[in-house]
């Protein structure tokens, strides 16, 4: 048993150990390339001898680095890498920049000194060519800084947020999201693949599916306003519930004829990206659960268990259109689970059901009046170009604005 114990204990230390190792590795690596791309913006400010390099100078850079035997720092490598510093231009701050540095393991002291040395190596004259950084300035970005001025960071993108970005994302994941332009659509995906630990094929596949535009995020302007002062969403159902819901995982033939068991039957095959697809903090509990009213048995598709929320989640699978009945039925279900199986310190539950269409003036007047939250949704199991999913989701928006106009 002590032995066992002992086994036990090496093994915890030694996972645990690897993986402190791989993240400081890699948010060493990234805070690497961010000063590599943020001295070539300076020099490209604020060179003496630019001229002698004229626009090939990437180029040219790219072709001493690896005359003097570095790798990996070829000239799509830095041009990525400035193009990171352009998009996080706040990290030069005094307030950030250090502190990233301390807690990937850099001594500021030994950094000075080593740079300084190599700077001076050759003389003072090399010195005088080399970005014009002096041994007092190795961290100082004046161009960098200006930027930030322009466009300073959302209000909790600071030291720490940093920190736990580059520990947890790699540089494939952080290069691909400097690709978004809008800074709330790009700190969103930022917040979602760090809490959700999206691998970088899943982080794609959620943007290329319009994740930020298809949760109710787009819809609740208090939840927009949560998100650009404290950076997280605010804890609802409104910012739950997505629309449409993306399900090519599944390989469903688009016009083949399936049943609704042969749906629900490809979810549970396919749990793990079903519930990637919902969203974080989803825990499944029951496939086809029971409720027995008066010797009666009723069957609800599925039930998960939402911690953030802290209620359960019941999802009813059609395979039509929506029809004003299927209200009735859900609203049923979660009077059934609020009263026989939620506890007493759980939220009451919440109702989303899918369906292939849906009708928004049948939706309202289906869902009107309910004491329950009950939502529909569509899903589709092919993914539709991007033009026709931004013109189905811009059509949503204006329909939503529509209606709290007339209300």
């Amino acid at each position: 048993m002590e032995y066992n114990r002992l086994l036990t204990g090496i093994n915890y230390v030694n996972s645990f150990s690897q993986g402190a190792v791989a993240r400081a590795v890699n948010q060493t690596l990234t805070l690497r390339n961010w000063l590599i791309g943020a001295y070539i913006i300076e020099y490209e400010q604020n060179g003496v001898d630019r001229a002698a390099y004229g626009t090939q100078l990437i180029e040219t850079l790219a072709k001493d680095l690896k005359r003097q035997g570095i790798t990996g720092l070829a000239t799509s490598n830095l041009r990525n890498f400035r193009q990171f510093a352009l998009v996080h231009p706040h990290l030069s701050e005094d307030s950030i920049l250090p502190q990233l540095l301390f807690s990937a393991s850099f001594s500021l002291t030994d950094f000075h000194h080593t740079v300084s040395g190599e700077l001076n190596r050759e003389g003072t004259e090399a010195t005088a060519n080399a970005i014009e950084v002096s041994t007092t300035s190795l961290l100082s970005f004046p161009s960098l800084q200006s930027r930030a001025q322009v466009e300073p960071p959302l209000l909790w993108q600071d030291a720490n947020y940093y920190q736990k970005l580059f520990a947890t994302l790699s540089w494939s994941h952080l290069l691909e999201l400097c690709r978004i332009d809008d800074r709330l659509k790009r700190a969103f995906y930022e917040l979602e693949a760090v809490k959700s630990n999206w691998s970088f094929r899943e982080m794609k596949r959620q943007m290329n599916n319009m994740l930020y535009e298809r949760i109710g995020l787009s819809k609740d302007k208090a939840a927009v306003l949560t998100l650009t002062q404290q950076g997280q969403l605010v804890d609802s159902p409104q910012t739950l519930i997505r629309d449409p819901y993306i399900l090519e995982f599944l390989g469903l033939a688009e016009r083949s004829v399936y049943s609704e068991t042969d749906l629900e039957q490809a979810l549970i095959n396919h749990l793990q990206e079903f519930m990637q697809e919902l969203g974080r903090d989803f825990c499944f509990v029951e496939r086809q659960f029971r409720m027995t009213v008066e010797s009666e048995h009723h069957f609800l598709d599925l039930l998960f268990y939402h911690r953030a929320l802290q209620c359960l989640i019941a999802i009813d699978l059609k395979l039509g259109k929506f029809k004003h009945d299927y209200a009735g039925q859900m609203n049923f279900y979660l009077n059934y689970l609020r009263e026989n199986v939620a506890y007493p310190h759980e939220n009451p539950p919440v109702g989303l059901i899918l369906c292939a269409e849906r009708d928004a003036e049948t939706v309202r007047y289906a869902t009107a009046g309910l004491d329950n939250q009950l939502f529909v949704s569509r899903y589709l199991i092919a993914l539709p170009s991007e033009d026709t999913l931004k013109q189905w989701l811009r059509e949503e928006q204006e329909r939503l604005s529509q209606m709290k106009e007339q209300s």
